[in-house]
């Protein structure tokens, strides 16, 4: 069997395990539904579809001992779980101002159970949440959410500060609290942040 008709072979069972169709693991991969056909069919695939191929068969699965450690937030627990292929920021290029209008324009990706389409991993760098978050914790953004008082948080504000911190609202204020004591609590009015994204789940790797 040619490595072409081995990788068909593969999708074809990725979509038999996850009971999805062609279309569904499209969209998790980042391509369209004929792409998939014809891979399936024996069409040589290209770099990026076999890297996006071995992240989703790599993918942490729920209730599964997988080398990670999983943290979901409380407001995830709805419905909807998918295991997806996401574009990965590191804490730098998380905190420049056009990074996250370009985010679907990047090479860098990581497979992960998802609830919103939209979603994009950050990988934190710091120790203002730490012991419980430490850093290279990789924290999964929802952007199609709205971030409330109690919601893990990475925020933006428009001096160019970036936070990773547990939010609290009174108003039009917003205080971001570390878990970290040596860090005090900063406030800011909501005229000051740009971003302000809620964090859906957290992975870290297993030392």
């Amino acid at each position: 069997m040619s490595s072409f008709n081995k990788t068909g072979h593969r999708v074809h069972a990725l979509r038999e395990k996850l009971g999805i169709t062609q279309t569904e693991l499209a969209k998790r991969m980042g391509f369209v539904r004929n792409y998939i056909s014809l891979v399936e069919n024996g069409r040589e695939p290209s770099h990026r579809f076999i890297r996006a191929l071995e992240l989703i068969e790599q993918a942490p699965e729920p209730h599964i001992e997988h080398g990670l450690t999983v943290r979901e937030e409380p407001f995830a627990s709805e419905a909807g779980l998918l295991v997806s292929v996401i574009p990965m920021l590191s804490w730098a290029q998380a905190g420049m101002a056009g990074a996250w209008d370009e985010v679907y324009g990047r090479e860098r990706f990581a497979a992960f159970n998802v609830r919103d389409p939209k979603a994009v991993a950050v990988q934190i760098r710091g120790d203002t949440m730490a012991p419980q978050f430490p850093q290279g914790t990789i924290a999964i953004v929802y952007p199609s959410r709205e971030a409330k008082s109690g919601d893990l948080v990475i925020a933006r504000l428009k001096d160019g500060t970036l936070l990773f911190s547990r939010l609290h609202v009174d108003g039009d204020r917003c205080t971001f609290i570390s878990l970290n004591p040596i860090y005090p609590p900063l406030t800011a009015h909501r005229s000051k942040i740009e971003k302000l994204l809620p964090v859906g789940g957290t992975y870290q790797e297993q030392l």
